[in-house]
């Protein structure tokens, strides 16, 4: 649903790698010990009246799976979405499984989340909240909990002249694009293309575009552009631990306001709207897609080194985004790199001097790559975009559709999966060798993803003053890409037979990822990483998260949840 309103207002994410112990074992779910007894069937009865009758009993969608064939919806990120016990992966291996909550309240109003608050502290039962269920952590699934399942609020609302409330009146509005708790990427960016806009956001599609994506910091194709998912918040809705509705932004609330920009989801409250900044619509949207092979080790490393010294200087700018993949065990380089507003020509030209002279040396390097550009307009149109997989469920929403190379993620029960910034001094100099010995030795164990646009260095300056507003780890700002790595099954589920992960496998996968990240942070000192998609197990997640932010981050918990009603892994805090 869109309203307009003129006054107001590839990926792979992941979680794993365990810590300096290896992958030694397998933990559960993070839980919190209870205090009392479970609440009786009338305090449910009670709170289901006071939301309507929205109170339900999630199942998953793995339940009940006894043949050798898996339905075809449960490799649908959308469906999975529609289901309050399913979340996009069935489990980390040594982290944690997906369960369903005993209990949800599906809920349609600020109101019916206040209702599940104060029903979850008067009764100290654990609470969890979810929109899409793309956390990679587990954050968005707990035993014994009460689950906040917001997918049916998903209102979009476009704002021709937002001011943020409190503001004088000699503040200018601005225009900008306002999403409740369950809405996805893929519908407000249609809505903001629809008005001639273009909103900063994820580049999968189904990912939440009021939650965690903006809560734990956000980055997207264009990130370099327009600024982190964090930077592009103007104002928030948020349900605290009292149970009071409060707006947030830099007039009221302000302190709060800053820690829910890059402090983390499910820590501070549950955030019920947000609105974003919106921007003029680029003109054109690029991609260089396809690959590079290398006969030799030795000219795999030397591919690696050229790329690295691209990266380092005509790719860290604002025109820039996404990167390539290192494949596991192979000589080869995945090509997967987007570009604003440059023309075919144009973008040749920057990737010449890496392109040309492999070219010319056909008998050691193999070189696929194609350049493509289309009207910006045409983004988020199925019709006219390659690349994409429909919703072609009965019933479904028209133009819902997921990237083809997302398709790999959904339903995965992660081995491995592991996240580090690299700074931009690790690509420069006698470190840029250290870090391409780095890329090539680790890539023989796992697939590296890196993107560009997970890192701040080359920012737009524009984008940078608002992005040094917020609570994000300021080591990105220093860092020139974010390397990813992962390992993975697909159609998996601990406890459901016959689809039960090879544990023996997933151990070697986890095993194998954490090798490789070792080496590349040796190369990377100072690079820390990302709360959205770092390490399940990191053992200084507090530094690798926030750096210096995290003391201010705390003490900004302590007084909005001073009974640590919201804890989340690695949240903020969550060691108390």
């Amino acid at each position: 649903m869109v309203k307009k309103n003129t006054s107001r207002r590839s990926v792979i994410g992941g979680t794993l790698a365990l810590a300096a112990a290896g992958c030694a074992g397998s933990r559960g779910p993070a839980s919190v010990r209870r205090v009392g007894a479970w609440p009786g069937r009338r305090q449910w009865d009670l709170l289901k009246d006071q939301v309507g009758g929205r109170l339900i009993q999630p199942v998953s969608p793995w339940s009940g799976i006894t043949g050798a064939s898996i339905p075809k919806e449960l490799s649908n990120p959308w469906y999975l979405e529609e289901q309050a016990g399913a979340t996009q992966s069935t489990g980390v291996f040594g982290a944690w499984n997906s369960v369903a909550s005993p209990y949800a309240v599906a809920a349609e109003s600020s109101e019916d989340i206040v209702a599940a608050v104060n029903f979850a502290r008067e009764h100290s039962v654990r609470l969890v909240v979810k929109g899409t269920g793309h956390d990679y952590f587990g954050r968005s699934c707990a035993p014994d909990s009460l689950l906040v399942w917001t997918h049916n609020m998903r209102a979009v609302t476009v704002h021709e002249d937002f001011r943020p409330v409190g503001a004088s009146e000699s503040v200018k509005g601005v225009q900008a694009l306002s999403v409740q708790a369950g809405n996805r990427w893929l519908e407000a960016y249609q809505a903001a293309t629809k008005a001639g806009r273009y909103v900063q956001g994820g580049g999968c599609t189904s990912v939440g575009a009021c939650g965690g994506f903006a809560l734990g910091g956000g980055f997207g194709s264009y990130s370099k552009r327009f600024g982190s998912g964090a930077g592009g918040v103007l104002e928030m809705e948020v349900i605290t631990a009292d149970g009071n509705i409060k707006i947030v932004n830099h007039y009221q609330n302000a302190d709060l306001f800053w820690a829910l920009r890059g402090g983390g989801g499910g820590t501070f409250g549950v955030v019920s709207r947000m609105t974003l900044l919106t921007h003029p619509m680029p003109a054109t949207d690029g991609w260089l897609h396809g690959s590079i092979t290398a006969a030799t080790d030795a000219g795999y490393r030397e591919l690696i080194g050229r790329y690295v010294e691209l990266v380092a200087g005509a790719l860290s700018n604002p025109s820039w985004g996404e990167g390539v993949t290192f494949l596991k065990g192979k000589n080869t380089l995945e090509l997967g790199t987007s570009f604003l507003d440059l023309t075919v020509a144009e973008a040749e030209r920057v990737w010449a001097p890496l392109l040309e002279p492999l070219r010319a040396r056909s008998s050691e390097f193999t070189v696929d790559a194609h350049f493509r550009v289309i009207p910006f307009k045409d983004k988020w149109n199925p019709d006219t975009n390659k690349g994409v997989v429909r919703d072609a469920r009965e019933g479904a929403p028209a133009g819902y559709f997921w990237w083809a190379g997302n398709a790999v993620e959904v339903s995965a029960y992660w081995g491995g999966y592991q996240g580090r910034g690299v700074p931009m001094a690790a690509m420069q100099g006698d470190s840029a060798k250290v870090l391409a010995d780095a890329f090539f030795n680790a890539s023989r164990t796992s697939l590296i993803l890196f993107q560009t646009n997970k890192a701040l260095a080359g920012e737009h300056a524009e984008a940078a003053s608002r992005d040094h507003e917020t609570s994000l780890n300021p080591a990105v700002f220093a860092n020139a890409g974010f390397a990813t790595m992962a390992d993975w099954v697909q159609n998996k589920h601990v406890g459901v037979a016959g689809h039960e992960p090879d544990m023996a496998l997933a151990r070697q996968q986890c095993d194998a990822v954490d090798a490789a990240m070792r080496l590349l942070k040796a190369a990377t000192p100072g690079g820390g990483s990302y709360v959205n998609e770092g390490h399940y197990a990191e053992a200084h997640w507090k530094e690798e998260f926030w750096g210096s932010n995290y003391s201010k981050l705390l003490s900004i918990k302590r007084k909005y949840d001073p009974t640590h009603l919201f804890h989340v892994h690695h949240g903020v805090g969550s060691d108390g």
